[in-house]
């Protein structure tokens, strides 16, 4: 019985290893504004035979053991994950994934400003800073979709910290309005930004 599983041992270790992807994920970092990233993915065993993007905005070349993929990043505008399906001649299927890292060309210090219904008034303050060599330059024009709320643009300092003051006139009943920043920029992704306004029920 120890000969035979001896035997089947050795067997199996013959047996060619399936092909795998070392790194079937890869980060990347984009700066300001890049309009493309290529990223490379390489296999440890039988060559890429064909590959399927799950976006339209990836392109793809196989090369033997290698795929590369063309990433059109110029609407990326946050941070994302991309993925691609890639077989190899062993017929194994891989997903593998792009995470691309956006620079903030906007930080906000939140995204929404919620009220309760039936609490106070109380005045909120969002606050937006613009980084070093962020396409953006400045705050254009701040304004309110909808008539629930009172706000008050101030800048802190010029091309870099701005604020803006929210109160809600009014916490009687649940409501949602928009405050829509218009941004100079350089790069259309970034020249404009919706904050949500909310009374909560």
């Amino acid at each position: 019985m120890s000969t035979l599983r001896t035997i089947i041992l050795a067997a199996a270790c013959a047996l060619p290893a399936l092909a795998g992807f070392p790194q079937p994920q890869q980060s990347v970092k984009l700066a300001y504004s890049q309009q493309t990233a290529v990223v490379e993915f390489t296999t440890d065993g039988p060559a890429v035979t064909k590959a399927k993007p799950l976006c339209d905005c990836t392109t793809i070349a196989i090369q033997g053991n290698k795929l590369i993929a063309t990433v059109d990043t110029s609407k990326f505008d946050q941070t994302v994950d991309k993925q691609i399906d890639a077989t190899t001649a062993d017929g194994k299927t891989t997903r593998l994934t792009m995470h691309f890292e956006v620079p903030a060309a906007i930080v906000l210090s939140a995204r929404s400003l919620v009220w309760q219904r039936g609490g106070a008034c109380t005045p909120q303050v969002l606050a937006i800073t613009l980084p070093k060599d962020s396409p953006v330059t400045d705050i254009k024009e701040a304004g309110l979709s909808g008539d629930a709320f009172d706000y008050a643009p101030h800048k802190v300092k010029e091309g870099r910290e701005y604020t803006v003051t929210v109160t809600p006139r009014s916490t009687d009943k649940p409501v949602l309005n928009r405050l829509v920043l218009t941004m100079v920029s350089t790069d259309p992704r970034f020249a404009r930004q919706i904050i949500y306004l909310q009374v909560k029920k």
